[in-house]
Parts: structure tokens; C-alpha cells; sequence
């Protein structure tokens, strides 16, 4: 957010304003623009509500008493009063929109002054503020700036609710895309909080869920184990074979073994976790709500980078990741010259396990920008996850396997780059040394995991 917002106040002084074009007219109508000359605005105030009830089509009292209902602070009864001013002539249509634009103005500029002071410790000026942008609206309800900006209140002082609906008025009334990149983070937090609560609630039904598929055709015996602890009942096959049927009651579940490797496992009734699914639902609600907004935005500004990431955010938190793929699809064919859009559809490629099209995407990035950090860590992330899935697909089948050296020894080059632009990330040495490791390099591994230690030490 910027901090500053400068208002150039427009037009002449009130007093000035208020005496031009005065007609001869009746006694509480000159009576009353005595009074404002006096700054006496409590009585000029009821002398204007008289005459305007008795002469409706006095426009020029209509507009002297938005303009004293203005010094009063009364802006929903200035508005109604310069609206009926207005219907009846444009005569004062400047002083009005001077007028208007003035209070719009100061009160803008307050509450940038409070929410600068804002803060954990000054909290009191997150509502000054919010009451002053509150003000700005009800004296100029027809900018959606000012909308973003109360949204900008609420979200510092913690009320994401009402940011919310502060910066989706901003977005319907004047297309800020700020606005509504903002609105989307929002959805997001509120749904990865949704998501967490979800895991929370729902933590051992889900392990449970894990542990048994983690069991499956060529699993070692021991990992069966691990992952569903001692069965209740052991069946022996016959006498010369390793074979084994292992109970589990509680899971319905049997599980046939063979040289200590799982050769199959069947539930008798399908087993039923209990998951509370209910804060998962909510959560994929406010991904979606993300999505639709970001999609937006990023038609009204598709340069914005924050709005592109937060929006592919929100496609992986939805697990829309094949949509994801097809809409940025579009965008690298309409701009093949935007990095950013490659590095987005480079890291949904890997998302989906898509390897050598993520590959292509991330160079295809360092093509348009050479040192284009992020693209260089997530090619080496790439080969690095393609050479994980290799070892793990091995281990299932049960098979020896040496394919995965190859996306090791590929990755290598780009994270040892990436370790001397981003020397202070723990998690940059860590995934290095596992690959060091992997790759018979115990030295450098050693040191890699040591570099890793003192920086979460903070050494």
C-alpha cells in the first residue's frame, strides 16, 4: 500500500461560494445567507430547511443548504440536498463538485495520516482512520478508491471481513485491480485457514487414511508395521512359503504377504476414516471465490505479477490444477514474451507431475530473463522431484533402479546456482545436500546440511 495520498483541495473559499448569484427573495431565505456570512450555521440551517419546504424549486437554497449541512458534517443530507439542487439546475454544478470534492479530500487525507500511526501498540488509529475514510465515502460515495483504501484500514487492523467487502465495493465501482488482488488474498488465507483447521480436526482419521495407502503391492513387511502397527491376527501359509495373511480388525483388512513383500490387501467392508469433511468444503468455496475475482483482475491488469501468483495460488489450494494448466496455456500462446506466465505454467506442469513440460516452460523463461532466480530454483526443483518419483516408484514396485542419478545430476548445476543467490534459505542447502547425498558426494553433502543448521540456528 502506498502511504501517501495527496488531495489538491479545489475551488474557493466556502464563504466565497456561497454568495455567488443571491436574488432577492424571501425573509428566512435572506435571513439565512446572513447567517453563513456570520458563520452562524445552526441558524441558517433551519432557516434553509423552511424555505426549502415552502419554495422547492429555490435551487439556490437547496444548494446553500447542502453547503451548510457540508459545514455541519452532515454529508448523507448535503448529498440529498445538492441532488435536489441539481435536478432543478446546473448553475452550481462546480461549486458542488468543489464542495464535494473537498471534504472527499480532507477526510481521505486524515485517515492516511492515522493508519500511518497505526499499530499494535496504537491500535485507536486504525478506527480514527477507518472513521475518516467512512467520512470521505459518505462526501463522495461515487469513488472506488476510497473503498480500497477503508479495506486497507480494516485488513491492518485484523477485520478481514470487512476489508473484504471494502475492497469488492472498490473493485464494482471503479475496476481496481488492487482492490481485487487484495480481495483474493484474502479468500485464499481465509481458505488455507479453513484447510488447516480441517487437517487439525480431522489429523488421526487422516493418518489413518495415509498409513493405509501407504500399503500397498510390494511394500516391505516391516513398513506394513510402521504403518499399521502389529495385525490382531497372523494366518501362515503352507509349510516351505513365506506367505502370510495379516488381520487388521479394526481397518476390515487383510493384507497377503509373500518373501515379506505385500502381494495384495483387501477390505472386507470398505473402511470409513470419520473425516469431518464439512471446513474442507468452506475452504474450497473460498478458493474459488479467489479464482473468480484474480481472474478478473488479471483482465484489467495481466502485467500485475502478485495477482498471476496468487491466482495460480489459489488454483493448487482448489486442486484445479488441469484448469490451471489450460488458462495459462492461453496466456504463454497471447504473450509468449511474459516470463512470468511461463513460470507459472512451468510450476502447474510440475504441479501435475508433467516434468519435461515444466522443464521447457522454466528455460523458456530464462530465455526472455537469463537471471530469472525463481526459474533457475525450479528447474533443479523439477529433475530434483522427477528423480524422487523415480526412487518411490522403484520402491513400490519392488525393482532396483539407477534412472534417478541422471535427474540428480541434472538438477545439480541449477541449485548450486541458486545457493550463491540465495545463500540465507536453510531449504535451498537442505534439498543440495540431499542431492550431494545421492549422489555419493558425502562431502559436499556434509557441508551443504551444516550450512543448513547455522542458518535455522541463526548462526
Amino acid at each position: 500500500m502506498k502511504n501517501t495520498y495527496v488531495v489538491n483541495i479545489v475551488g474557493a473559499l466556502l464563504v466565497t461560494l456561497l454568495f455567488q448569484g443571491f436574488q432577492c427573495a424571501s425573509s428566512e431565505f435572506t435571513g439565512a445567507k446572513m447567517h453563513i456570512q456570520q458563520r452562524e450555521y445552526d441558524k441558517a440551517l433551519q432557516l434553509l430547511e423552511t424555505e426549502v419546504s415552502k419554495n422547492p424549486q429555490n435551487e439556490e437554497a437547496w444548494y446553500l443548504l447542502g453547503a451548510v449541512r457540508a459545514e455541519k458534517g452532515d454529508y448523507e443530507g448535503m448529498n440529498a440536498a445538492f441532488a435536489q439542487a441539481l435536478k432543478l439546475s446546473n448553475l452550481h454544478e462546480k461549486e458542488i463538485r468543489d464542495i464535494r470534492y473537498s471534504r472527499w479530500g480532507t477526510h481521505i487525507n486524515n485517515g492516511v495520516n492515522f493508519l500511518e500511526r497505526a499499530s499494535a501498540d496504537s491500535a485507536q488509529y486504525y478506527e480514527m482512520s477507518i472513521n475518516e475514510f467512512k467520512k470521505s465515502i459518505a462526501a463522495w460515495p461515487d469513488t472506488g478508491l476510497t473503498y480500497r483504501y477503508l479495506g486497507y484500514a480494516y485488513n491492518n487492523k485484523g477485520d478481514l471481513e470487512n476489508a473484504l467487502a471494502a475492497y469488492k465495493k472498490a473493485w464494482e465501482m471503479g475496476d481496481e485491480a488492487e482492490a481485487a488482488k487484495r480481495a483474493g488474498l484474502i479468500h485464499i488465507r481465509r481458505g488455507q485457514d479453513l484447510k488447516n483447521q480441517f487437517e487439525s480436526k480431522n489429523a488421526d482419521a487422516i493418518k489413518t487414511m495415509k498409513n493405509l495407502d501407504r500399503v500397498r503391492r510390494n511394500t516391505s513387511k516391516s513398513d506394513v508395521m510402521l504403518a499399521l502397527g502389529a495385525p490382531d491376527e497372523v494366518k501362515r501359509g503352507p509349510r516351505g512359503t513365506k506367505k502370510e495373511d495379516w488381520t487388521y480388525k479394526k481397518y476390515n483388512l487383510t493384507v497377503s504377504l509373500d518373501a515379506d513383500k505385500v502381494v495384495s490387501k483387501k477390505f472386507s467392508v470398505p473402511y470409513n476414516a470419520n473425516i469431518d469433511s464439512s471446513m474442507f468444503k468452506e475452504a474450497l468455496k473460498e478458493f474459488t471465490s479467489a479464482i473468480d475475482i484474480l481472474v478478473d483482475a488479471r483482465k484489467k491488469d495481466p502485467k500485475d505479477s502478485e495477482i498471476v501468483s496468487f491466482l495460480m495460488q489459489a488454483y493448487i489450494d482448489a486442486d484445479r490444477i488441469n484448469e490451471a494448466i489450460s488458462t495459462f496455456q492461453v496466456q504463454v500462446q497471447a504473450d509468449p514474451s511474459n516470463k512470468q506466465n511461463r513460470y507459472v505454467l512451468g510450476v502447474l506442469y510440475r504441479s501435475a507431475g508433467k516434468f519435461d513440460e515444466a522443464i521447457a516452460e522454466f528455460q523458456e523463461a530464462l530465455k526472455i530473463d537469463p537471471n530469472f532466480a525463481d526459474a533457475i530454483y525450479d528447474i533443479g526443483a523439477t529433475y530434483y522431484n522427477w528423480g524422487v518419483d523415480i526412487i518411490r516408484d522403484a520402491e513400490e514396485k519392488g525393482v532396483e533402479t539407477k534412472a534417478y542419478v541422471e535427474k540428480f545430476e541434472k538438477a545439480l548445476p541449477y541449485m548450486e546456482k541458486v545457493s550463491e543467490q540465495k545463500k540465507e534459505d536453510p531449504q535451498i542447502w537442505d534439498t543440495l545436500g540431499t542431492i550431494y547425498a545421492r549422489l555419493g558426494k558425502t562431502d559436499q553433502a556434509t557441508k551443504a546440511f551444516e550450512m543448513s543448521d547455522k542458518l535455522r540456528q541463526g548462526k
